[in-house]
């Protein structure tokens, strides 16, 4: 079954280099046409109502983000492209959208095309773009918040209101103040990768715990910590240190 798609990416050799392997590999895509900026990315996607999109992030001032806020929510599915592991990566992983990282690898591409093809009949949600876009947004301060996915949408949480995040298999346990707990669709090392790590730390590999709750250390081989709840939580021994170093700048 035929595809379209188009390519937003400012960078030549991207673009030459994608449009190469969709042309090779992939006859069931229809690639419509390109743009290297975002104000033409908007009127690629207006005018040619493609069902994929390959979308780059940094582009100049203006970033593959941007260009999602002006689609709204009638987007086709997106798949990004990105030279840079950092925190956009890492929000979008959290948010359970399609990224690839350049220079893109024939095999990840057939990967992400697949599943584009799949989500077809099981289209992108616009809760995941609005928490992509909510946790990009956010400032880096005292403030903070996450937008965390749940059943019936989005919860906005205060990050300082985190006492601890436990695993529970592919899903982890937000524990917040006064006894809050929200069920996640998200694995621990997802939460951990979001989450500031001056502030939350690792202990276990069933726990990330937030340093600014914890309410007492008991020694011991790793030792173990009290949080504020009263939650005994253990402490591993090679994560022994590392949490030593946190509570001695609290």
């Amino acid at each position: 079954m035929k595809t379209t798609a188009v390519i937003v990416d400012d960078e030549e050799h991207c673009r030459v280099a994608l449009s190469g392997i969709l042309e090779r590999r992939h006859p069931e895509i229809d690639l419509l046409g390109m743009a290297t900026n975002v104000p033409d990315g908007i009127e690629l996607v207006h005018g040619k109502k493609p069902k994929v999109l390959f979308l780059d992030i940094e582009m100049g001032k203006l970033t593959g983000f941007d260009l999602l806020q002006a689609l709204g929510p009638d987007r086709p599915h997106v798949i990004f492209t990105t030279a840079h592991e950092g925190y956009a990566v890492k929000a979008i992983r959290f948010s359970a959208l399609d990224y690839l990282l350049k220079p893109v690898d024939p095999d990840e591409l057939a990967l992400a095309i697949g599943k584009a093809t799949e989500a077809m009949r099981t289209p992108q949600t616009s809760d995941q773009f609005m928490a992509l876009l909510k946790n990009l947004s956010q400032p880096q301060g005292a403030e903070k918040r996450i937008a965390l996915p749940v059943s019936d949408g989005l919860e906005m949480v205060n990050v300082d209101d985190i006492l601890y995040c436990e695993s529970d298999s592919n899903y982890t346990i937000v524990h917040q103040k006064d006894k809050k707990r929200l069920v996640i669709s998200r694995t621990l090392k997802e939460f951990e990768d979001m989450l500031d790590p001056d502030q939350f730390i690792r202990v276990h590999h069933s726990h990330l715990i937030n340093v600014k709750h914890v309410k007492k250390y008991i020694r011991g081989e790793g030792g173990e910590v009290i949080m504020a709840d009263g939650t005994n939580v253990a402490v591993s021994r090679r994560k022994k240190q590392e949490l030593m170093d946190s509570l001695a700048k609290l």
